[in-house]
């Protein structure tokens, strides 16, 4: 994705390994006051936001940082995340776009078997709800200076027969993932619907192969290393359907699982002047620096 948006967005990855919703919970105050500067609650001496996420502990997946210049979608292996996009534009611009988007990404952890070989990472799934609500909420209230967007990402997929002492796809991570479907139409967020899509074959499989690839599921050979971590092809399906919903236009969508951030490349303004613009014998005044000393 850096490369795709390059000069258009950068991507702050704040994805951590083994973490769940509630702990991302507990770190949320300190990524957004990495990303966004000081709530507006404690700036006024009432640090109300930062006390509810430490209440609840839990944390957010990946922060994307959205910036009209360069973002980057890193390796998704099993790491829970909030990815931020923050929009590059002139302080006194309108901003078309947001400024900052984040997508969050929890569930693989909180849907462990609660007496499984990994418990410590289970979260009820009322709980897990409550955490990507009350994660949204605090994003979107944190800074009102901010023009921020906010994305959902459903937990992927497992192989339930690899991971059979500690997750089940069918049974168990299924519901986190129609729970975080839930959230964002309650919610009116965009939503990547990684356990479906990741299902499904990347898009460029010819039909036949389709058909295959579904039948005989062949997305736990080509997406899964280990029955839950993702292979490099795993993370590129994941970049697919990242994008897919990017390039989707945000609008009040009545089809809310069509509806996506608008973020498509060729709708963003890329940063600095193109290189034709550039006076080869006095380069500052393309960039407006040439009384720069």
């Amino acid at each position: 994705m850096s490369i795709r948006y390059n000069r258009r967005m950068d991507v702050v990855n704040r994805g951590m390994n083994g973490y769940n919703s509630r702990w991302g919970m507990a770190a949320l105050p300190l990524i957004l006051e990495e990303i966004l500067g000081p709530s507006a609650a404690s700036s006024d001496g009432n640090d109300a936001a930062g006390d509810e996420c430490a209440k609840g502990g839990s944390m957010p997946q990946e922060k994307k940082r959205h910036r009209t210049d360069s973002p980057n979608i890193d390796d998704c292996s099993n790491d829970e995340r909030i990815t931020t996009t923050a929009a590059k534009q002139a302080p006194q611009q309108h901003h078309q776009h947001p400024q900052y988007t984040f997508i969050i990404g929890y569930g693989a952890n909180d849907s462990c078997l609660p007496d499984g070989a990994h418990s410590r990472h289970h979260v009820p799934l009322d709980e897990y709800a409550s955490n990507l609500t009350r994660m949204i909420q605090i994003i979107q209230s944190w800074n009102s200076e901010k023009n921020v967007a906010v994305a959902l990402l459903t937990p992927p997929p497992c192989d339930t027969e690899k991971q059979t002492k500690s997750r089940n796809n069918e049974n168990v991570t299924v519901l986190y993932a129609e729970e975080c479907d839930k959230v964002a139409r309650n919610l009116g967020v965009p939503i990547v619907n990684l356990w479906k899509g990741m299902q499904l074959p990347a898009k460029n499989y010819d039909e036949k192969n389709s058909s295959f690839f579904e039948s005989n599921q062949q997305w736990k050979i080509d997406y899964l290393s280990d029955g839950v971590h993702l292979t490099p092809m795993g993370n590129y399906r994941l970049y697919e359907l990242v994008i897919e919903m990017l390039d989707q236009p945000s609008a009040g969508v009545v089809e809310k699982e069509k509806s996506g951030l608008g973020l498509a490349v060729s709708a963003l303004p890329r940063a600095y002047p193109d290189h034709s613009l550039v006076d080869g014998s006095d380069p500052g005044k393309a960039f407006g620096t040439t009384d720069v000393a």
